[in-house]
């Protein structure tokens, strides 16, 4: 995981330092010239910085907040937003996010919920020391699942999904704790079963939430000993400032909780209702206008040729250049064509952690073993046949995400490497091996394509060559003037079946049709194509 974050991290921090020092961001950028006149009036407000996050989570996703976060500090900024607006992504790199932000404690993080925060946009949203909502939108639905484009929604079998949901609530649990938020409804988030209720003291104002299996020892009637609890039936709608029902249970036995904004302000995960940064920056005291840091080209570059629809174009491209630059050599531009096809395939899934270590070695081994077949062994099959094995295994691994902490309890191979266990897996290998086998077919049918065109074209004679006619590569005739077919000599080795003939003053290699002939023998040519003298004893 560290090393994949080396190889992209360059790419981020070159980027940054270039927007930064051209001034194409900086916190409360875009203020008018007059305005200095009223942040001397309001020295006392805070910077604050809002960083975006859209779309699928992955290690890219890392690297930009990491590199985000640390341009926000070094513009002395008291409050970096996140801006959360994702359905989910890699468990790993959502982890990874969440340790990191709990590490952040020289500035406050806020998760701004704006409009949607799914999955690991929930896990990174309860990470940040507070969250805030816009005025319509949804925290929550942690549940791991698998999309599969054949079959829609799958359903994870009970084994597999207690290893998909255990490193989830245990950070959920951990973020529940440090951010106050009731663990029991984190726990809602991620797994079925609990129908919870929010029930209320009726002498203290006290409020929490209890499972169905306690409810009655806070509801049962008739105990006096017991406080006066009750089911919270109305509360205050922030958004609306009226009062409304409560929907009870708040959680059902067969829901994941996905909370509103309003119900994330009831139940305590959300500290204010923001739908604007004028508002947002209202609400925390802050400079404004406020500062945005969005992903710079290379990141968003990065998450774009991840698609499996741009890596199937780039598949393409490769064996397809691959195919001019060996049927018209010298000319370069199909091979410059393939090399940077390929560099963007691997490179893509390698910077967002699609793809890791072993993929590559295994790529790198199957390209060895084609060399060794081609220059070395040629003809020796085995060499060849596993090294195409080989490279067509580590593309297809690329589709596949890391199943990473998600089963702790199964050791790995050197390299990170271990056997597929969830059915997310299975997923990501069943689309490798489409775009794999569909980008070969394509690939095929485009060489067939380019051998029919090309030539027909004007400017590609100017690269490509015509084809020779036959004479210019007919080989010389190495005997003239003897061994035609019906000539008679004397065998001067043995034939077994080559050796050599005289046919006159000449010397000849000849190979006989089909048995041994002695030294001293007489042959006649029965066969004559270009150098190859075929010859038969003639029997007395």
């Amino acid at each position: 995981m560290i090393r994949r974050r080396r190889a992209c991290a360059w790419m981020s921090a070159v980027c940054g330092a270039l927007l930064s020092a051209s001034g194409a961001w900086s916190p409360g950028a875009g203020a008018a010239p007059g305005s200095q006149e009223r942040a001397s009036a309001d020295e006392t407000r805070q910077r604050g910085v809002i960083v975006p996050i859209e779309g699928e989570i992955n290690d890219v996703t890392y690297e930009s907040l990491s590199r985000r976060l640390e341009e926000a500090r070094s513009a002395g900024a008291a409050y970096v937003v996140l801006e959360l607006n994702t359905p989910g992504g890699l468990v790993t790199s959502t982890l990874d996010i969440c340790n990191y932000l709990k590490n952040v404690t020289d500035v406050k993080t806020v998760a701004w919920v704006h409009p949607h925060a799914f999955s690991a946009g929930a896990l990174i949203a309860v990470a940040c020391h507070e969250i805030v909502m816009s005025s319509s939108s949804r925290l929550g639905d942690v549940a791991p699942i698998i999309m599969s484009p054949t079959e829609g929604l799958q359903e994870l079998g009970k084994t597999e999904r207690a290893k998909a949901e255990s490193p989830i609530l245990k950070e959920f649990r951990d973020s529940a704790h440090r951010r106050g938020y009731d663990a029991l409804l984190c726990e809602a988030m991620v797994r079925l079963g609990n129908e919870i209720y929010w029930i209320e003291n009726t002498q203290t104002g006290e409020r929490k939430f209890v499972r169905a299996a306690d409810r009655a020892q806070y509801l049962e009637p008739g105990d006096e000993s017991k406080p006066e609890w009750k089911v919270v039936r109305r509360a205050i709608d922030p958004v609306n400032d009226r009062e409304v029902e409560v929907h009870q249970p708040v959680v059902a036995t067969n829901d994941l909780l996905t909370l509103t904004q309003t119900e994330a302000m009831w139940f305590g995960f959300a500290r204010a209702i923001v739908s604007s940064d004028e508002e947002l920056a209202a609400h925390y005291g802050l400079d404004t206008p406020m500062g945005r840091l969005d992903v710079n080209w290379a990141e968003a570059a990065a998450a774009w040729l991840s698609s499996p629809i741009i890596r199937s174009i780039l598949f393409v491209l490769m064996l397809m250049g691959a195919y001019a630059e060996f049927h018209a050599p010298g000319h370069m531009v199909g091979g410059t064509v393939a090399l940077i096809a390929l560099a963007l395939f691997l490179g893509a899934p390698y910077l967002t952690g699609l793809a890791g270590i072993w993929e590559m070695v295994l790529l790198i081994i199957g390209v060895g073993l084609l060399c060794i077949e081609l220059f070395l062994t040629p003809g020796f099959a085995l060499p060849g046949v596993l090294g195409i094995a080989l490279i067509l295994v580590g593309l297809v691994a690329t589709f596949v995400q890391p199943e990473g902490p998600a089963l702790p309890e199964i050791p790995r191979m050197p390299g990170g490497f271990r056997w597929p266990q969830l059915e997310a897996t299975w997923h990501g290998v069943h689309v490798g091996i489409t775009v794999v086998g569909g980008g070969l077919l394509a690939g095929a049918l485009g060489a067939w394509g380019l051998s029919r065109v090309l030539p027909r074209w004007s400017w590609a004679r100017r690269f490509i060559g015509p084809n020779p006619a036959a004479e210019a590569v007919r080989a010389d005739d190495p005997y003239p003037s003897a061994a035609h077919v019906g000539d008679e000599g004397t065998s001067e080795s043995l034939l077994r079946p080559a050796g050599k003939a005289r046919f006159g003053p000449l010397l000849v290699d000849v190979v006989s049709e089909s048995e041994y002939i002695p030294p001293g023998s007489r042959v006649r040519v029965i066969e004559r194509r270009g150098n190859r003298v075929v010859v038969r004893r003639v029997r007395d």
